[in-house]
Formats: structure tokens, sequence, C-alpha cells
């Protein structure tokens, strides 16, 4: 598990870095430099020339000691400075000096030529910027941008917000982003972390202390997590050991939802599924998964009693029956319950009460009708909305989108496995299989949330490798979580887009 940090919540980790451990400030900017160096020359040449494109503040000043170090071990590398030098830092004043001292070339903007450098280094705005990029500073962004040159980014791309990823106004887009002692929340959301490129988190020494001064702002899994985090698959079991999932989904005009979601419950684990739908869809599913059971609507009371977790909702559709169905069984299910797709658009007009093992996983338009906030307002930022909407709901919230969200109402998770091969009609379903899988085997609520949405996002991995993002389809993420259950030491290995230096 790693944590991501606001910029306000990085600045306070600095700040008692400095003010209360007593580290030198400068010392702090020397090995966030020398990290930049070590990533630098993973990929330069040894007659690569390199251009810092500094601020006034401290990210500026990183970018003069990233500069001066690279000049030192024989590489050409130059300084220009962007803004009001009377309002410069102090330490990016100690910087220069130091730099001028080893004979650092620091070049006027006006008279920098971009393109004639190989790597250019992004040092303009750290994670303190929360107002629009304009004027020089925009023309500089703009410049770097359309310089045709590899840019590297000190921290997080200069005109990204560190917080909700916003673009302000224009932002650097970077073949990687160095950032220093901890990740950056801007740098995994979207759109930052399409500027960031791949991201290097750099341990500069902040002490442990310090880092648990700030509370972090969400965090996200790893592969490392999986192993950790599965049930324990025993050996002296039965079918009934592993629960019965009761899937109520599908309507006389849908029934691959159904399908998808009873498959995908099998897949992560449960011992038996029983799904819950209208006579019409019985032959369909029964060929197609002959594993399952099946009741129809009219049956609920006598199935519900025996499940050990429940989905409603995938494809039932919003007419007055389906209202019914889904009041009795969210007035009336005891056990884990996840609540998705037409089922949520019911329990809005209906103002229904959750429960605290309700697991909903709206996609942005179901919670815009859930919440009442408008697309774009739930958007300016997603953490705080879902967290609030788990807590003053009572239930655990996973908020669907190309970075899903999970929270309690408490802490928030973020997922960072998955591709755009997975926004295809079906996807939805299978998340909901997965997470009531893993429901039925005992795993806590909220913990089978964050593990049901980061192993849907390996498998939309997989299938993306095998089919493309162009050729996914929702069934062969079936095939994908398979085999990301077989293989987990695999994806151990392999790890994601940060990393750690």
């Amino acid at each position: 598990m790693k944590e991501m940090y606001s910029g306000e919540q990085a600045k306070a980790i600095d700040t008692h870095a400095i003010d209360t451990m007593g580290m030198p400030s400068l010392v702090l900017m020397e090995k966030a430099a020398m990290s930049v160096v070590s990533v630098l020359l993973e990929k330069a040449g040894p007659s690569d020339t390199f251009l810092c494109v500094c601020g006034i503040g401290n990210n500026g000043g990183d970018g003069v000691c990233v500069a001066r170090i690279l000049h030192e071990m024989g590489y050409q590398a130059a300084v220009t400075v962007v803004g009001n030098s009377e309002h410069m830092s102090e330490e990016m004043k100690t910087q220069l000096v130091i730099a001028s001292a080893c004979d650092v070339p620091i070049l006027t903007y006006s008279l920098v030529s971009m393109d004639e450098y190989d790597i250019l280094i992004d040092a303009v705005f750290g994670i303190g910027l929360s107002r629009e990029v304009t004027g020089v500073y925009e023309q500089v962004i703009l410049d770097m941008n359309q310089s045709g040159v590899t840019v590297y980014s000190l921290d997080i791309p200069s005109g990204i917000h560190a917080k909700s990823a916003k673009v302000l106004g224009c932002a650097v887009q970077a073949e990687a982003t160095i950032t220093f002692g901890v990740n950056k929340t801007g740098l995994v959301l979207y759109p930052g972390c399409e500027y960031a490129g791949k991201v290097y988190v750099a341990d500069i020494g902040f002490p442990r202390k310090s880092v648990d001064f700030a509370q972090a702002d969400a965090y996200y899994y790893e592969p490392d997590d999986i192993v950790c985090n599965l049930p324990k698959r025993i050996a002296y079991s039965h079918k009934g050991t592993f629960g019965r999932v009761v899937v109520i989904a599908g309507c006389d005009t849908m029934s691959g939802a159904c399908f998808l979601s009873a498959k995908a419950a099998y897949r992560m684990g449960a011992g038996l599924v029983h799904v819950v739908s209208t006579p019409s869809n019985r032959d369909t599913l029964l060929s197609a998964l002959p594993e399952i059971l099946f009741s129809t609507r009219e049956e609920i009371k006598k199935v519900l009693p025996l499940a050990s977790a429940v989905v409603i909702g995938p494809g039932i559709g919003l007419s007055k029956q389906s209202e019914e169905l889904v009041e009795y069984v969210l007035a009336n299910t005891k056990v884990p319950t996840v609540v998705d797709g037409d089922a949520i658009t019911i329990c809005a007009k209906k103002d229904i009460t959750f429960r605290d093992n309700f697991v909903l996983t709206p996609h942005v338009k179901e919670m815009s009708v859930l919440t009442g906030i408008p697309i774009p307002k739930l958007q300016e930022d997603i953490l705080g909305t879902t967290k609030n909407t788990a807590k003053t709901r009572n239930c655990i919230l996973v908020q669907k989108d190309a970075r899903t969200v999970v929270s309690d109402g408490t802490e928030c998770y973020v997922n960072v496995s998955g591709n755009n091969g997975m926004a295809t009609g079906g996807s939805g379903d299978v998340l909901t299989g997965v997470i009531s899988g893993l429901l039925a085997q005992n795993v806590n609520p909220f913990l089978a949330a964050k593990l049901g949405v980061y192993l849907h996002g390996l498998s939309g991995d997989v299938a993306a490798k095998q089919k493309s993002t162009y050729g996914v389809m929702a069934s062969d993420l079936l095939d994908g979580l398979t085999e990301v259950l077989t293989n987990i030491k695999c994806f151990q290995k392999e790890g994601n887009e940060n990393e750690t230096v």
C-alpha cells in the first residue's frame, strides 16, 4: 500500500522536517537534486545537454541544484530563470550563488532556444501552485511543450494542482516526473497523471516522524497487496465454506448483466451463485452458466435468507416491479450487499437508507443522481465528494471512473490498475461479481470493495495485453481475473507505473 498526499500535506512534511526535526532545507534540496540526476542518467547519453527551466521558488532551487550537479559531472547543463527576482526564495538565491561559483551558465530566458538542448528540466512551479498560470509563465510552459524536447518535471508538472490534479490553465507535458519524499494526489488522479508521465518517488531523507505528522489524502494498492489481503482457502472445505452469492439482476430485455456478475462471483471464489431474474432469462443463463442456481423474482423471499452476500441492480430496469424488488431486498437483507446500476437510481428516487455493509458502485452519472451534485462539481473534488457521501449515507462507496475512488467515509482508496479498454458495456457487472465473491468469503466490505476494484483493473490490464485496448470486452475480464489470481507472484514482480528511487 502506498500513500499519496496533497500539496499542503507534503509541504507540512517538509516544514516539520526542517523546523521540528532540524534538517537543513539545503540538505533536503541537495538530496532531491541528486535523486533527479540519478533518474536522468538512467536515460541520458554521455553527450546529452540539459537546460533547467527554473521558477523563483524552492522548486526552482531544486532545478538549479540539478544543473550544478550535472555540470560538475561533466555534462553541458545550463539554467534559465523565469519570474521576478525580487520575490525569489532564500534557498533559490543560495543555489544560484553556488551555481555561479561553479561556472554553471545562467542564461536570460529571452535568449534561450530550447530546441538546442536534448533534455529540459521543468522546475518552474512546485506543489504549492493554486492559481491559473498566466503571463510569462504560461508562455514558458507552452514553449517547453512545443519544443519537441524531452521534459522531466520536478515534484509535479508545472501547472498541475497537487491535490485536485486539475490543469491550472496550462501544464507541462512531461516524459517523467521525479516527485520528492512522498507521492502526490495530483500525480495519481486524472488529468494530472496524464501530464506526469512515469512517476518516480524519490526518498530525500524525510524523517518518519515528519511523514507521520501529515495524514495522507488517500492510498493505492500495489501487486504485493493482493497476497496479504486475499481470503484464505482452507483445505478442509466444501461449497458452503466459501459462501453463497445471490445475484438479483437482469430483466426481460437484458440477461448479460446476470451472466457477467454471476460468473465473476464464481471466478472470485464464491462457493455457490444463485441468480434471481425474470423467467425469460432462465434458459439462456442455465445454458451459458450451468453452475448457477436460478429463481424468479417472485421467489425472492425464499432465496434471500440463504445468501452470504447479495448483488442487486445490474440490468434490472426501472419498472415499478423493479422498484418494489429493490425496496424489499434492501430492507430485508442482513448480509453484505452490492448495490449497482439501476438499483442505485431507484435508491436515489426512493431515498432508501443504507447500512455500513452496503457497497454502492455508481459511475459518475449515477453518483450525480444519487447526490444531486452536478457532474462537473463532483469531479472538482472526487476524493472529497466520495468520502463525504459515504459518510453521510453510511455505506461503502465505489465511485467508478478512470481512477475509481473507494471510501468508507473515513479513508479513501484510489485505484491505479486498469485501462481505457475497460470502458465497455458490462465491465461494471463484472466488478459487482468480483466484490460479491470476496464478500461471500467473509472479507470485510471495505476491503472487499478496494481489493475487488484493484483485481478488476488488473484483469483489464491482462485483457488489454491480449486483445489491445480497442478489443477488450467485459467477458475478457473474466479470463483476465483467472490469470491474475493464477500468477500473483508475477504481478508482484511487475509493479506499476510508480517507481521508488
